[in-house]
């Protein structure tokens, strides 16, 4: 780097360091650090698009390659540099373990903390006011970037965060710095707060996808969640707010029923950022990510992104560009809701006035009746989120009605999925009127072609003896290979009752490995996961179980499932030999009924989860859509018998009824 061009980097830096704070972050997450992406490509989209952060990381791993010895990689700089020639903020993760302390695992000695927090030190020294936004670990709690340790725990990590906090502090004064993003749920988050997380950070972050659980609004409960996540802040907080980072949001768009057209997620991410800008003590929503990661089109990793994997621009880009710069330095002024209307008004950077019109509700188009106090004195901007802006004159006349004359202080407009914005010649307007249309967007169907599942098991009654059903596919995660049978084998045979489904699944594994000290970590050792959801139903809702035996015992753990009372599942486990032998009984109200019919059809996934000693190194599954990715769409097919039929014994697994699988 030439004189010149480093001392233009440490000019702008400078003035970024003592640049006033946003009023909020809109950001995007980028993985330069994975080797992903050109910097300075992806960067001159992001800075077209008006967003002012990215989120990225440098980890510990690649900082300390000698032990005692830290060495920033050329990449960190690089990457930090083209964002401040752009006058985008970075946020750096600082994060993940490092083989030569705790064997590579979460950082709980004190040598390893110490570590850990010597590396911290040097990122945000080298980052020298480039970086302000630093961020002491990436979902901790879900074991992200650390296969094989399983989750870390909330006592570990506020242990470390109170020892790095003021260490940084001290270094950089106005830095930010901020919690692990909790992805597993309020109940870790509401751990580190009663161990005083928020005395020790000073903003905290959370990851709150919902895509999975396919809500009918998904924006909408995902605000609805926020205000609750704002009254446990205040909780813990002496009654006061803490500024909270959403540093990972995002709809994918990859091809199972948990994924969205890109349509449906530029609609999610205008809805998101709007509400997001009510909520004052949420300081920035980080979406995930900026780029997609790959070209699998089933994958949901290789899907999240604002541009396709060579930069093309997906229909959210464009929903984020009308958006970022002004959300970034707009103040929210109040709310007015109408018969399903929700207007939110705002002020951008310069003091103008401008409006956003959400439609909340499921899917019918609702037409806007605006009033101008008067007098008219200019046009009107609007704009559909994601589209080009157009001018529209005040002036409105209802012809449908056969109403002649037009009433020059009013305006219409028709708001659908899509909110939209408005400004110019808005101050004081009001609405007088919201009708209905009949049309409901909602009941558009792109494809009505039935399609079954790849394979199905016929469920006899209790009593009857089925032939045992074998699992057939094995997942390679990890070291040493797959050994074939004698390494792992399984196989199921299931019954049912009027009141729940009988379950035996009988594996053949010449190592049994399962130390986890509580089920929520169970999947990482020998264990059973299964998968149901009741097609009658017709709605997202699934049913998620898993069963291991932990410090010796048997035990369940309900994931998810209808919000039915009624029995528990039960569980015997037993081992003998190289034989892992579980059975199970499902009460029918973990699959939404109050009991189980012959006829009836249920789809569903067993998996049984394979740990020799070195972590997990693989599954053997009946049925996709468990292991690798939470998506019904893979399901096989269970058949309840009818009694008139149980006399036969139920064949094997078929496919569509025609062979054996």
């Amino acid at each position: 780097m030439n004189r010149f061009f480093s001392g233009l980097i440490m000019l702008l830096s400078g003035l970024l360091l003592q640049a006033a704070e946003p009023e909020f972050y809109v950001g995007v997450c980028t993985h330069f650090s994975q080797g992903k992406g050109v910097p300075a490509q992806n960067l001159d989209l992001i800075e077209q698009a008006g967003i002012i952060a990215i989120r990225d990381e440098v980890s510990w791993r690649k900082v300390e390659r000698t032990k005692g010895r830290l060495a920033v990689p050329d990449y960190f700089g690089d990457y930090l540099d083209e964002a401040v020639k752009r006058g985008i903020r970075p946020l750096v993760i600082l994060d993940y373990g490092n083989p030569f302390y705790d064997g590579g695992g979460y950082p709980v000695s004190e040598e390893a903390i110490e570590g850990f927090t010597r590396y911290c030190e040097e990122i945000v020294r080298y980052a020298n006011g480039r970086a302000r936004l630093f961020q002491i670990w990436n979902e901790w709690d879900g074991g992200c970037g650390m296969r094989g340790f399983g989750r870390g725990t909330p006592e570990d990590y506020v242990k470390l965060l109170k020892t790095v906090y003021p260490r940084l502090k001290k270094i950089a004064p106005d830095a930010i710095i901020i919690s692990n993003s909790v992805c597993t749920g309020e109940k870790f988050l509401e751990d580190t707060f009663r161990l005083g997380v928020l005395d020790c950070c000073d903003a905290i972050s959370f990851h709150t996808y919902n895509y999975r659980e396919l809500p009918a609004t998904p924006a909408e409960s995902w605000l609805k969640r926020m205000q609750k996540l704002q009254s446990l802040i205040r909780t813990y907080n002496r009654g006061g707010d803490k500024p909270v980072f959403i540093t990972e949001m995002g709809w994918p768009n990859h091809l199972a029923s948990s994924g969205s057209t890109e349509s449906e997620s530029a609609v999610n991410l205008a809805r998101l950022y709007l509400y997001a800008r009510t909520l004052p003590f949420i300081k920035g929503v980080w979406w995930y990510d900026f780029q997609d990661d790959g070209w699998e089109a089933k994958y949901n990793e290789n899907n999240f992104g604002l541009v396709r994997a060579d930069l093309t621009p997906k229909l959210p880009y464009f929903a984020m560009k009308s958006l970022a710069a002004r959300l970034s330095h707009a103040r929210f002024t109040g709310s007015e809701s109408r018969d399903g209307i929700l207007l939110l008004h705002f002020r951008d950077g310069t003091g103008k006035p401008f409006i956003a019109a959400v439609n909340q509700t499921d899917g019918t188009d609702l037409q806007l009746i605006l009033e101008h106090p008067g007098p008219v004195t200019g046009s009107l901007v609007l704009e559909l989120v994601g589209s080009a802006p157009l001018n529209r004159n005040w002036g409105y006349r209802d012809w449908t009605a056969k109403k002649s004359e037009i009433i020059p202080d009013r305006f219409s407009l028709t708001v659908g999925a899509m909110p939209v914005l408005l400004s110019g010649d808005v101050t004081g307007i009001r609405m007088t009127e919201v009708r209905r249309h009949a049309f409901n967007r909602t009941m558009l169907t792109v494809d009505s072609s039935p399609s079954l599942p790849p394979a199905f098991a016929e469920v006899p009654a209790a009593g009857i003896t089925g032939i045992p059903i074998p699992f057939n596919h094995y997942e390679q995660l990890s070291e040493p290979a797959y050994g074939g049978p004698a390494d792992l084998s399984a196989e199921f045979q299931a019954n049912y009752t009027e009141k729940a489904l009988l379950l035996k699944v009988v594996v053949r594994d010449n190592v049994f490995h399962q130390t986890a000290p509580d089920m929520a970590d169970a999947w990482q050792g020998d264990s059973l996961q299964l998968a149901f959801q009741n097609p009658a139903l017709q709605s997202a809702v699934r049913t998620e179980i898993d069963a291991a035996r932990i410090n010796g015992e048997p035990a369940v753990l309900i994931r998810r499932a209808p919000e039915t009372a009624g029995p528990e599942p039960q569980c015997r486990i037993e081992r003998t030999g190289d034989c892992t032998i579980y059975r199970l009984v499902l009460p029918a109200r973990l699959f939404g009924v109050k009991s189980l019919k012959p006829g009836m059809m249920l789809t569903g996934a067993l998996l049984v989860n394979d740990n020799d000693g070195n972590g997990r190194k693989g599954f053997m599954n009946w049925g996709d859509g468990i292991g690798l990715e939470k998506d019904p769409a893979g399901y096989h097919l269970f058949i309840l018998k009818p009694q008139a039929d149980a006399s036969s014994p139920a064949p094997a697994a078929g496919r569509h009824g025609n062979s054996s699988e």
